[in-house]
């Protein structure tokens, strides 16, 4: 009976504490809020919950190994031997399972967060969607950027592609929306390489385009097709939004904002038919009005364009409506900030980035033209941060070194208190390696049901955070996904660290001499 209740009240807890954060909003009870302390909780709890059903029913996962030894009666008297203690000291080997799967635990779940940062961060060409350098000018603009290479010097075809982007407001309006309304938003008027997918990620694409290489194609060939970023899009209105946290900072002031800088987010458009987490949409069109210079005054012109594409904005760099500069030919930039406009350049093979941002720098000094590398940029600013994963996930593992301790003490513990026990075995006629193998393989059960547990607890705790999209409060753009090769190395760590903890209590054991262990 104590079995039973044991396993179900143990699962009952471990199964809660591992439901998706928006599991009770989704059964229709209040929604249940927390912040980054949540995550601490939840995997204490459902290592508690596991390891006291686990060790209350541990007969049930030694019988069939005891079975499966049932042709090797060395190993089956072993293994008979192994388990007495642990099942006669319940609660002390159940505290030793949970303080081992208490640091496996976290190492996963520090492993898993770290490798989504890496793939994100150290995917250069992700990051900046493939261009090499970024360049803009101060003092003057440069109305054709590949003419103007050539007049200055530097062969065009040193770069694959070139890309312009010149920043603007617009009003947006979409007639067939259910209350149809002009709100203003930013506006990303593009050429070049930027049509040719270059500095930009697809997260959705219109119904009757199968690849993002189709809107590409659609984007060069129809100038009144259009792209918008996906923090345009609003949740679904019976959808959930992403567990964030209350306690921290807001998105804007952590430098990350989720809607676009300097717009009041009463005013700024959203699209209406397109919302979160889609990947295929119905094609919206939109009227958008701007101002542009003609002769001498400024006149309100108005474009109908369709947008047939969402723009990952993961990283809050990408806001906008992105618009062809064929559609948009009228567009003048404004002579006194030539700093709306950007230039982007993809470096052909076997050219130098550097010297040809240097070479950019150079030529155009009258321009007041700043060029960067690109893969330079990311790096002081994801560097630190990728370091700093590692060096936590460094310090979490130096905690197995408890494990390790509590596993020895234990150990040495049971040789003291077991010494008779011993004694009576070697007079019995059981060898020393039987004995010590015996303390050997307690110590590996306790670390191999640690590390199992620790690992499959971890990886759901950490597909839960993903899935809510807890960091997108930030706008990572992390993805979750497993490091197997990383989860190996844990856990034949961890076993190796059980075993080497077990040395000196098994050693201290087979010393044991019948006549010293009897004697009164």
């Amino acid at each position: 009976m104590r079995r039973i209740f044991a396993a179900v009240v143990g699962l009952s807890i471990m199964a809660y504490w591992a439901l998706p954060f928006d599991a009770l909003a989704r059964l229709g009870l209040p929604r249940f809020q927390g912040g980054i302390e949540v995550f601490f909780l939840a995997g204490t709890m459902m290592v508690l919950g596991a390891a006291w059903a686990l060790v209350a029913n541990a007969e049930l996962l030694l019988k069939p190994l005891i079975a499966l030894f049932a042709r090797l009666p060395g190993l089956q008297f072993m293994t008979r031997l192994a388990s007495a203690y642990p099942l006669h000291h319940r609660f002390r080997t159940g505290l030793s399972i949970v303080m081992f799967s208490l640091v496996i635990f976290a190492m996963t779940v520090m492993a898993v967060i770290t490798n989504a940062m890496q793939n994100n961060y150290t995917d250069i060409n992700f990051q900046t969607g493939g261009y090499d350098i970024q360049a803009v000018a101060y003092f003057k603009g440069i109305p054709d950027i590949r003419s103007a290479l050539q007049q200055h010097g530097i062969d065009p075809n040193a770069f694959s592609a070139i890309g312009t982007q010149t920043s603007t407001a617009v009003g947006v309006i979409q007639t067939d929306a259910q209350s149809p309304a002009w709100h203003i938003y930013p506006a990303q008027v593009v050429s070049g390489g930027f049509l040719q997918g270059y500095g930009l990620h697809l997260t959705a694409r219109a119904n009757g385009f199968d690849s993002d290489s189709a809107v590409w194609q659609a984007l060069q060939s129809h100038p009144n097709y259009a792209l918008i970023d996906n923090t345009a899009l609003p949740y679904r209105p019976n959808g959930l939004p992403p567990v964030f946290d209350p306690s921290v900072p807001s998105a804007s002031n952590a430098g990350v904002p989720n809607s676009p800088p300097g717009y009041d987010p009463y005013f700024t458009y959203s699209v209406s038919g397109i919302y979160q987490g889609d990947t295929t949409f119905a094609p919206q069109p939109v009227w958008v009005a701007g101002f542009r210079q003609v002769t001498g005054f400024q006149e309100l012109s108005a474009l109908k364009l369709t947008i047939i594409g969402v723009v990952d904005n993961s990283d809050s760099s990408h806001f906008g409506l992105y618009i062809s500069r064929a559609a948009y030919h009228n567009f003048q930039i404004d002579p006194t900030t030539p700093e709306a406009e950007t230039y982007y350049f993809k470096v052909a093979p076997g050219q130098d980035k550097r010297a040809l941002a240097l070479a950019l720098g150079s030529a155009f000094l009258d321009n007041g033209l700043e060029s960067t590398v690109l893969e330079d940029a990311i790096w002081s600013v994801r560097g630190p941060r990728i370091l700093l994963s590692n060096v936590l996930l460094g310090v979490v593992g130096l905690t197995l070194l408890l494990g390790i301790a509590a596993l020895a003490i234990t150990g040495t513990r049971a040789v003291v208190e077991r010494r008779q026990q011993i004694g009576m075995l070697r007079a019995l006629g059981c060898r020393r390696r039987l004995i010590q193998g015996a303390f050997l393989s307690e110590s590996f059960f306790v670390g191999c049901t640690g590390s199992v547990l620790g690992v499959i607890l971890g990886l759901i705790l950490s597909n839960n955070i993903f899935a809510v999209d807890f960091f997108e409060q930030f706008h990572t753009g992390l993805i979750f996904s497993v490091p197997w090769n990383e989860l190996e190395l844990i856990v034949g760590v961890a076993l190796l660290a059980s075993l080497l903890a077990a040395l000196l209590p098994a050693w201290q054991a087979g010393r044991v001499t019948p006549s010293e262990a009897l004697r009164v």
